[in-house]
């Protein structure tokens, strides 16, 4: 199986000549563009996700879901998401036969991938109130930032090609067999991390969502603000190193993976039976 991060949440997953993808967002929208409505670039999208076989959507805020309905178009793809989720890829006119309404606790067949939908867990965001409240009853494209509302936020648990690979924060129940791989975000307390690796005992972690999400593809990758950011002085960056010597700290035993966008990674490459105690670094 093949991994690529795709920038902001985006992970893909390749097993089997099938591909799954989960939160792709790819058109960046700049800060200063915010208040208005959003349309998604659609030769980008096009360029860096050309086929692909299943989306599934975490939760519905704009850099999870903003760009699936063009993936779908554009590949047939089949999405599975929140009731949100699915009203917004309604509104934004993706066919209902290729869109698929999930709940947590459900068992996913979907190819070569069998998925596992656990409860996830969201972090805190400014603006929380505007953008975690039931949907507008009027959703007219092209929509604006706050129309992407969550009303609940998935973890996923996939095995394809005999590895598992954990997807979010949440609530991952100790009795299930452990991730060889977890890809998680980078902002949450060391409480959430402690418990997270205590019951899924990763091989290795692969931090997502540390990207710059107003910076465009075009340019190169940096870390975003960490929260709070609008605290000044000064304003910090958030510090990679930092987090993968904390998850070191917890779980010896962990190898933590920094992943280059689009960077293509072999399981078998990055799995190691028994695991490594090794800091791994993407090339810059």
């Amino acid at each position: 199986m093949e991994l690529r991060w795709l920038g902001v949440a985006g992970v893909e997953l390749r097993s089997g000549g099938q591909t799954l993808a989960i939160d792709p967002y790819f058109t960046r929208v700049p800060l200063r563009h915010m208040l208005g409505r959003m349309q998604s670039d659609e030769r980008l999208v096009a360029d860096q996700i050309p086929r692909c076989d299943y989306v599934l959507v975490t939760h519905s805020h704009y850099d999870h879901l903003a760009d699936v309905p063009e993936v779908v178009r554009n590949t047939g793809a089949t999405v599975l998401g929140s009731a949100n989720a699915c009203r917004l890829l309604a509104a934004l006119r993706v066919p209902t036969r290729q869109v698929r309404q999930i709940t947590v606790g459900d068992s996913l067949a979907l190819g070569d991938f069998h998925v596992e939908v656990l409860a996830g867990e969201h972090g805190k965001i400014p603006l929380t109130g505007l953008f975690n409240r039931p949907l507008s009853r009027r959703l007219s494209p092209p929509l604006r930032a706050w129309d992407y509302r969550m009303d609940c936020c998935f973890s996923f648990l996939v095995h394809a090609a005999g590895y598992r690979v954990l997807v979010g924060l949440g609530e991952y129940p100790q009795e299930s067999p452990a991730a060889d791989v977890l890809c998680i975000g980078v902002i949450n307390s060391p409480e959430c991390y402690r418990s997270l690796l205590r019951r899924a005992r990763p091989q290795v972690v692969v931090p997502v969502h540390w990207d710059d999400l107003f910076r465009p593809l075009s340019q190169p990758t940096r870390p975003m603000l960490a929260p709070p950011a609008w605290t000044i002085p000064p304003l910090r960056r958030v510090d990679l190193a930092g987090f993968a010597h904390m998850i070191r700290a917890m779980s010896p035993a962990t190898r933590v993976v920094i992943p280059e966008r689009f960077h293509p990674y072999e399981l078998v490459e990055i799995v190691a039976y028994p695991p490594k105690k090794t800091l791994d670094s993407a090339r810059r």
